[in-house]
């Protein structure tokens, strides 16, 4: 597992890092500048929609920033998964990992385990910039920044940090998982885009148990801190039995089925 994960490493530490940090970057003061400019004081404020100007003031309120910002990306990073997965079987290069690393869960684990550190690696970088940025632009939005240098501010950024790095690590599971099932790029990306991008959303205009049922709208939910239909320690219990029962179905399905696309 632990050559897996080295090797996994290895692969996402080349050119992609200068990209997906000037992507990181490019989301950071995208993504503030959207939260900032939506925020409205507490009294204008539709109930639920979006941060006030308020909650900004608070000592979490720039970690928050980044909190809300990631949640406009989950259609992406699980995409992101999908094809990290499945482009490893229509090249045939699980086969040859297969050849060094004949033990089937070790190698898989190790893989999913070199994703996620180098996920969890940007996710700091992005928080942090997105903070500075955040920081830089709340005073032209009427939002004070006095209490994010705290230790309250601190702390409540490692929760932040935290319930970000789980939402990611939940995409990566499901991701990977149907990447495991379905082992074609096409086919993997077309579910995977079909059912995290419009199925969903059309179903939960349709259908109200869709919001507590279905693991994306779960994990938009908990990624938002909650929402009307389910609270934030519902949707993280039902998102962690999903990722459990993922992980045992891709786990069966590579450990007995040949490595081929």
């Amino acid at each position: 597992m632990i050559r897996a994960l080295r090797a996994e490493l290895v692969k996402v530490g080349r050119a992609r890092v200068l990209l997906v940090t000037a992507a990181a970057a490019v989301f950071a003061v995208g993504g503030a500048a959207v939260v900032l400019a939506a925020a409205q004081p507490a009294a204008e404020a539709a109930a639920g929609r979006g941060l006030t100007v308020e909650a900004l003031s608070d000592a979490g309120g720039g970690t928050q920033v980044f909190r809300t910002a990631a949640s406009f990306a989950g259609f992406f990073v699980f995409v992101l998964f999908v094809g990290a997965g499945a482009v490893e079987f229509g090249r045939g290069t699980f086969r040859t990992m297969l050849l060094r690393q004949p033990r089937r869960l070790p190698l898989l684990i190790g893989k999913t385990a070199g994703l996620l550190a180098f996920a969890a690696s940007v996710l700091l970088v992005t928080e942090v910039a997105t903070w500075i940025a955040a920081r830089l632009l709340a005073p032209s939005q009427g939002v004070p920044t006095e209490a994010w240098a705290t230790v309250s501010g601190l702390v409540q950024g490692l929760g932040d940090y935290g319930a970000v790095l789980f939402w990611v690590t939940a995409y990566a599971v499901l991701g990977l998982t149907l990447a495991v099932l379905l082992r074609s790029v096409a086919v993997a990306l077309a579910v995977g885009i079909g059912w995290a991008g419009p199925f969903e959303h059309i179903l939960q205009d349709a259908w109200d148990p869709a919001s507590r049922l279905f693991p994306g709208l779960l994990l938009e939910a908990f990624v938002a801190g909650g929402t009307p239909q389910v609270s934030a320690p519902r949707a993280f219990m039902t998102v962690a039995a999903y990722m459990a029962l993922a992980a045992v179905v891709a786990g069966a399905s590579f450990a007995r089925r040949d490595a081929v696309a």
